[in-house]
């Protein structure tokens, strides 16, 4: 009876079976194939970026006020937030068009440094201390400025913005005025 209780050894134990096998292989290789086809498609997808030309400072500069008018702080009330973004944008702009740091500077220190360049006139550095000095007063010593004054700071803001718009820009848009009135004249 003994001799017929013993039994050979068994085979080793299969981890996995061969199904299991082709199934895993073929998942890594979905993984691969998909890995592959991502880095591809992102590489077409850069091939077809067009560089599209930043807009002029002065472009920005009046989408930017056009948008704060949007805003309707006035009208609310909100007098201080209007001139902090109003002064904002000129900073921005002047920042942009002439490569000074306007927005990182207190107004007297930036006043200072543009009293020593080129790019504004006299007449424009003038103007632009009178008008950073009028948005400090109403943003910091709670000054509260007529109707007539917030208009004549928008329109103070505007202009600045015509007068030192790139002068490229503006020999540009003059020659469009003058070849429209030429094509006008010969009709």
């Amino acid at each position: 009876m003994e001799a017929l209780d013993i039994r050979d050894i068994k085979g080793p134990v299969k981890l996995i079976s061969n199904l299991s096998a082709y199934f895993i292989a073929g998942l890594i290789l979905l993984i691969i194939i998909g890995i592959i086809l991502f880095f591809l498609s992102r590489k077409k997808k850069k091939e077809k970026m067009v560089f599209m030309p930043p807009k002029p400072p002065h472009e920005a500069a009046y989408e930017a006020l056009e948008a704060l008018k949007k805003k309707h702080l006035i009208e609310n009330g909100r007098i201080k937030e209007f001139y902090i973004e109003l002064s904002f944008i000129v900073r921005r702009y002047l920042e942009y068009r002439f490569n000074l740091r306007a927005p990182e500077m207190t107004t007297e220190e930036f006043l200072i440094h543009v009293k020593n360049r080129n790019e504004l006139s006299y007449d424009e550095k003038y103007f632009l201390k009178n008008f950073l000095s009028h948005c400090d007063i109403v943003k910091f010593a709670k000054y509260v400025p007529t109707a007539k004054e917030i208009d004549s700071s928008f329109d103070s803001a505007k202009n600045l913005i015509d007068e030192t718009k790139n002068t490229d820009d503006r020999r540009l848009e003059t020659q469009m005025i003058t070849d429209k009135d030429n094509i006008c004249d010969h009709l």
